[in-house]
């Protein structure tokens, strides 16, 4: 009898010696609770899961759950990885609960935070009007996001899981939940079609839209367009119309992007203005793998979800090949061409006597002019160009026709072009002795789509008149691009 007994006593004392040398936990979890319209069902619920599943010893829960939900509550879903990261955690079950019908539709799933991958998947439907519903529907989802509890979940009606798994023991619930949920679904939604949509076209997007405003901001003569309003319009709804139609986080994914936006414009302001320049270079600089964490995130909590290989049919539209300041290919030649036309005011000065300015004669320009751009900031213009040049005085006036070649170099700024360079014009013929004219050519200019306004000056280096004077010229031009 003695015997039996230490034989008892042995076996407890080795199975408590067994649970107090199983070593802690050491996979941190967090729960996130949202969709209810009453923030306390939502926070309840958070704590009892929590409770749920760090029952069977897989997870230690955070100390600090509360805070957790209460942080996300103000934040939104799409900040999960940084507050989880934040307190350690490794992962986090987020729970998305719709109400339909005085019930509610809830699914849960646990994200592994460190790649952001969905591990396991579980959904229940019913009312909430108690505690011990809450109670009921933690246990439920716990039973069916716990390896431990795969045996009680209920197996999958119709094919045999041998048939399906090529296995003797029945699939996993972590696989099951999944493949309940999917037959529920009228269609499903690949998230790797999403992600792959959202990298590659709305950073393409972003530059294109942030290009056009700066565009527009530097124009003189158009109309100022409002930064945030154009943005949010032309890239954040650019990219709506490329997520799947009927998509459920649709929402939440396009509030990450308006976010993410916004950050960018906050980043190109200063003294609450923004700088357009500066919104470029930040666009063209940006990293967007934070931004890309956040969508895979909302993306897996997402309804009728699945995770397949995507292989797009072409490439996303937009995305074209860049220039080395970010503009599209497709809006700069390497070469162009425009015809020139307009008025200019004209004049002699000399320093024979003293130095002195002739009176001014009104004149006319016209021409064709070339317009080389080996890259977009740096250009180069040269051309033929039909100007009169002259002056009066209390004689007369005198009026000269010149064959003008003009070598201009070019500095360009989205609209703005900075010009100036050396010309040569011929002298074809005047009411005068006039020699040819040598000079230097400076001005500035604008391109407004296909047209181009500026307004430049002629220097004469030699003279022209008398061998003595010298021409100055004032001239306005409009051009259209060819």
């Amino acid at each position: 009898m003695r015997t039996q007994f230490s034989k008892i006593a042995f076996a407890i004392a080795f199975a408590v010696g067994l649970c107090f040398a199983q070593e802690a936990p050491d996979r941190k979890l967090a729960v996130y609770v949202f969709g209810a319209s009453d923030a306390g069902i939502n926070k309840s619920l958070g704590s009892k899961l929590l409770v749920a599943l760090t029952q069977n010893g897989e997870y230690a829960g955070i100390a600090d759950q509360g805070s957790f939900q209460d942080e996300l509550a103000k934040s939104g879903v799409s900040q999960i990885s940084q507050a989880a990261k934040r307190r350690g955690v490794d992962y986090v079950c987020t729970v998305d609960m719709v109400e339909a019908f005085g019930a509610y539709s809830i699914t849960a799933n646990l994200i592994k935070i460190s790649n952001s991958q969905v591990v396991k998947t579980g959904s229940t439907d019913r009312a909430l009007k108690s505690l011990e519903d809450l109670t009921a529907v933690s246990n439920e989802l716990a039973r069916q996001l716990l390896p431990s509890s795969a045996a009680l979940v209920p197996p999958v009606a119709a094919a045999p899981p041998v048939a399906i798994y090529a296995e003797e023991a029945p699939p996993p619930a972590e696989i099951l939940a999944p493949v309940a949920k999917q037959k529920r679904c009228a269609r499903t939604y690949n998230i790797n079609e999403i992600l792959f949509k959202i990298e590659h076209g709305f950073p393409v997007k972003l530059k294109d839209c942030s290009s056009k405003l700066a565009k527009d901001m530097l124009n003189p003569f158009g109309k100022k367009p409002d930064p945030k309003s154009y943005m949010m319009q032309c890239a954040v709804e650019g990219i709506k119309n490329e997520l799947p139609e009927g998509f459920s986080s649709a929402d939440k994914v396009l509030a990450v992007l308006t976010n993410f936006v916004q950050t960018l414009m906050n980043s190109a302001s200063a003294g609450g203005s923004l700088d357009p320049k500066k919104l470029v270079s930040v666009v063209g600089s940006m990293n967007v793998e934070e931004l890309l964490s956040d969508v895979k995130t909302i993306a897996a909590t997402a309804e009728c979800m699945v995770n397949e290989p995507y292989t797009p049919p072409f490439a996303p539209e937009g995305d074209v090949a860049e220039n080395d300041s970010g503009e599209e290919k497709v809006e700069r030649k390497l070469l162009t061409f425009s015809v020139m036309a307009g008025l200019n005011s004209s004049h002699t000065y000399t320093c024979y006597y003293g130095c002195g300015d002739y009176g001014d004669i009104i004149g006319v320009q016209l021409g064709l002019m070339a317009d080389l751009a080996p890259v977009s900031w740096f250009h180069l213009q040269s051309g033929l160009m039909y100007i009169q040049k002259g002056m009066k005085d209390a004689g007369g006036s005198i009026t000269a026709h010149y064959l003008e070649l003009p070598l201009l170099l070019t500095l360009k700024l989205y609209a703005f072009r900075l010009n100036t360079g050396p010309y040569i014009g011929l002298c074809l013929s005047s009411d005068y002795d006039v020699f040819d004219d040598i000079g230097w050519n400076a001005g500035i200019g604008f391109d407004i789509g296909r047209f181009y306004i500026g307004v430049f000056y002629d220097y004469g280096l030699s003279k022209v008149i008398n061998n003595e004077m010298n021409n100055k010229t004032l001239g306005f031009n409009f051009g259209v691009n060819l």
